[in-house]
C-alpha cells in the first residue's frame, strides 16, 4: 500500500470551509479513482494546518491519480489562502487494533535517515516502537510510511481521544529514543492533530498477513485474535494438530508463547491473492516453558531455536479464516536437543 500526504498550511479562520470542501467534494472524487483505498483528514485548527492522506493499492495507481487531483489541490489551497506540500510514501507498517473515529488524537512524527538505513529503521520500528505503542491505553493504530529514495519516514499513531494522545507523550518519547538509538536517524518534526474522518481500508492479503505477524511479535493477543473470523476459523499443524473456533486461536497462541515467551517471527516473504496467502518465515525463541504437542509435552530445555516455516492463510471479508502451519518437526527436535543431528 502507498500513501500521498498533502499538508496544507493556511488561514486558521478558513479551516472549516476547507474541511467541508475536502469531505463533500474531494473525498468522493478521490475515492472514485482506480486503486484508491480511502482518505484520512487531520487538522490543527489553532495553526490552520490540514493534512490529507490518500492511500493507494500501488505506486502506479498513486502516480496515475496525480493529474486528476491537481485541480482539487489547487482549489483547497485557494480556499485556505495558503500553500500545499506533497510527499509520497510506501506504507511499510500498518497495524490497527481498531478504527479511530472523528475527534481521535493523531501524532505524526517525521524522521530523516540515510536512504540506505530505511530498512533498518523499519525493522527497529517493528521490533522496538510498535510493541510499546500497541500496549498504550487508547492506541487505535500505528503506521510507518517511508520514502526509501529520500530517506524520509513518517510514523502516524492514532489514539481514541485527545486525552489518550496527551497521556502517551512521555511514553512515546522514551520509545522514540530507544528506537532511534538503533539507527542513524533524527526526528525532524512532531505534530499533533484532530482526526476529521478516515475511510482508509487496509491493504490486500499481503498487508493483512504482515499485520498478523506484527501483532504476534508485539504480544498483542487481543488484536491478533480480532483479525480472524472466529466462527469460521480453523488451525492445522504437524502431528495431526487440528482445532476450530476460539479454541484454535487460544491453542495456537499459547502453544508457542508459553513455550517460547521471547519468540518472534522474522518474515522471509509474503505471497497472496484475494483469497489468501502464504507467509514464509523463521520462528526464533528460547525454550523456557513447556511445549505442548500432539505427541505429549516437552519440558523446557533452555535452548534457542531458529525454525523455518510456512503458514497458509485463507481470507474472507478482510478476516483470517484458516491457519495451516508447516515446519520440519525433526529440525525443531534436533535444535531442542531431543534427537541427534
Amino acid at each position: 500500500m502507498y500513501a500521498r500526504m498533502n499538508t496544507l498550511i493556511g488561514d486558521p479562520a478558513r479551516i472549516d470551509e476547507v474541511t467541508h470542501y475536502l469531505e463533500t467534494t474531494v473525498r468522493p472524487f478521490v475515492e472514485a479513482q482506480a486503486g484508491n483505498r480511502g482518505l484520512a483528514v487531520l487538522t490543527d485548527s489553532t495553526l490552520g494546518i490540514t493534512v490529507v492522506g490518500s492511500y493507494w493499492d500501488s505506486a502506479e495507481s498513486m502516480t496515475l491519480s496525480e493529474h486528476a487531483v491537481e485541480a482539487s489541490r489547487k482549489e483547497a489551497a485557494e480556499l485556505a489562502d495558503g500553500m500545499i506540500t506533497v510527499d509520497h510514501f510506501e506504507v511499510a507498517v500498518f497495524a490497527r487494533r481498531s478504527r479511530p473515529g472523528p475527534g481521535a488524537g493523531i501524532r505524526v512524527t517525521t524522521i530523516d535517515c540515510p536512504p540506505g538505513e530505511v530498512g533498518a529503521a523499519v525493522q527497529a520500528f517493528r521490533e522496538t516502537a510498535l510493541p510499546g505503542l500497541l500496549k498504550m491505553e487508547g492506541l487505535c493504530s500505528a503506521q510507518m510510511l517511508v520514502d526509501r529514495e529520500e530517506g524520509r519516514c513518517q510514523v502516524i499513531a492514532a489514539y481514541e481521544t485527545a486525552e489518550h494522545l496527551a497521556a502517551s507523550r512521555a511514553g512515546v518519547a522514551r520509545l522514540r529514543a530507544d528506537t532511534l538509538a538503533r539507527v542513524h536517524a533524527q526526528v525532524r518534526s512532531v505534530g499533533e492533530y484532530r482526526l476529521l474522518f478516515t475511510t482508509v481500508r487496509e491493504g490486500g492479503t499481503n498487508t493483512l498477513t504482515q499485520r498478523w505477524t506484527d501483532l504476534w511479535n508485539a504480544g498483542d493477543r487481543e488484536g491478533w485474535q480480532a483479525m480472524t473470523d472466529q466462527s469460521a476459523f480453523e488451525t492445522r499443524g504437524p502431528g495431526g494438530f487440528r482445532l476450530a473456533g476460539r479454541e484454535a486461536l487460544d491453542a495456537e497462541w499459547s502453544t508457542w508463547h508459553d513455550a517460547f515467551p521471547d519468540n518472534r517471527i522474522t518474515v522471509v516473504a509474503i505471497y497472496g491473492d484475494d483469497n489468501g496467502g502464504v507467509l514464509e518465515g523463521r520462528f526464533q525463541g528460547t525454550h523456557t516453558g513447556p511445549l505442548v504437542t500432539p505427541a505429549g509435552e516437552i519440558a523446557a530445555t533452555q535452548r534457542t531455536v531458529d525454525i523455518p516455516f510456512c503458514e497458509v492463510h485463507r481470507v474472507r471479508a478482510g478476516k483470517m479464516t484458516d491457519s495451516h502451519l508447516y515446519f520440519d518437526q525433526l529440525e525443531m527436535l534436533t535444535q531442542l536437543g531431543k534427537i541427534d543431528a
